[in-house]
């Protein structure tokens, strides 16, 4: 194992850890239902990829993590209400989650619904407690219901669960916008939410958060693209869930190209994403190494 990645995953694992930290000193912690549920969901594990973009983005721009900390915490509520929503009966219908029940058969499906929309209310409420000037928070606030609301995620979500059972009806030109549209908002919207937010707080010129939006864009399609690979590929044990999109009859890459090609678009988009952050130049190493590591991933 190179240095370098043994480099990228003892970021990755102190940056996680200090997230951790503040989620739990964030969540509420009176012994209801639903803060039960928020508790179990946001705190049952993951990688904290999002709040870790958030912190990376700001501290590109010389501002320490502590004063966006509230921002990358918000990311990762957002990103949890959407993982409980998708794992509903209605939606995915997935058991497990991060190898634990999923909210739904741990505290009922209306317990599920509402811990998603507490987690969703109050992503907006933690990211105003973020240090930084009220027009950068304005700013960010608006980042956040842009890249989270119905032209964003919402819309991938609908999609990704509309078209299912229905795709392969349909042509391959229609189906290649469609599946781009798919991983545009459903995966990359929260990433480049996440580097832009991450900016705005920091005050950063607008050539800069362009660049990171261009990157958090091909980051995200790629990290789909893994993700519908893995989905069938990787262990499920790593995966932490029983269920596939091959069960749900899902529209992704990997249906629509084979292993083979879906691995080649990945690599491109990753390829495009370190063009846009060159204007960074050596501070761009560690989202470099954060590119490949979206597509090397076991799980």
């Amino acid at each position: 194992m190179s240095e370098q990645v043994l480099d990228l995953k003892s970021y990755l694992s102190s940056q996680a850890k200090l997230v951790n930290g503040a989620l739990k000193k964030h969540l509420p912690k009176d012994k209801s239902v639903i803060s039960q549920a928020m508790r179990y969901s946001v705190l049952a594990g993951g990688k904290r990829l999002r709040p870790i973009f958030v912190i990376l983005a700001a501290e590109l721009f010389g501002v320490k993590a502590g004063n966006v900390m509230p921002a990358a915490c918000a990311l990762e509520y957002l990103h949890t209400y959407s993982l409980v929503h998708d794992d509903l009966p209605a939606m995915d219908n997935d058991d497990l989650r991060r190898g634990k029940p999923t909210c739904h058969k741990k505290f009922g499906e209306a317990a599920a619904v509402l811990c998603g929309d507490a987690l969703l209310t109050e992503s907006f409420a933690l990211i105003t407690k973020s240090k930084a000037k009220e027009k950068n928070i304005a700013e960010a606030v608006g980042i956040l219901a842009q890249y989270g609301g119905y032209k964003g995620m919402i819309s991938g979500q609908a999609e990704d669960t509309l078209e299912a059972g229905k795709w392969n009806k349909k042509d391959k030109k229609l189906l290649k916008k469609k599946l781009e549209f798919i991983e545009l908002t459903k995966t990359a919207a929260l990433i480049i939410a996440s580097l832009k937010i991450g900016a705005a707080l920091a005050g950063a010129d607008k050539r800069s958060i362009k660049a990171l939006e261009e990157y958090g864009k091909n980051i995200g399609m790629a990290f789909q693209i893994a993700d519908d690979i893995l989905d069938v590929y990787a262990d499920k044990k790593l995966l932490g869930k029983k269920g596939s999109d091959i069960d749900n009859d899902k529209l992704t890459a990997l249906s629509l190209y084979g292993k083979e090609k879906a691995e080649k678009k990945a690599a491109e988009h990753v390829q495009k994403a370190k063009n846009a952050v060159k204007i960074f130049g050596k501070k761009a190493n560690l989202l470099n190494d954060l590119a490949d590591y979206v597509v090397f991933r076991k799980y």
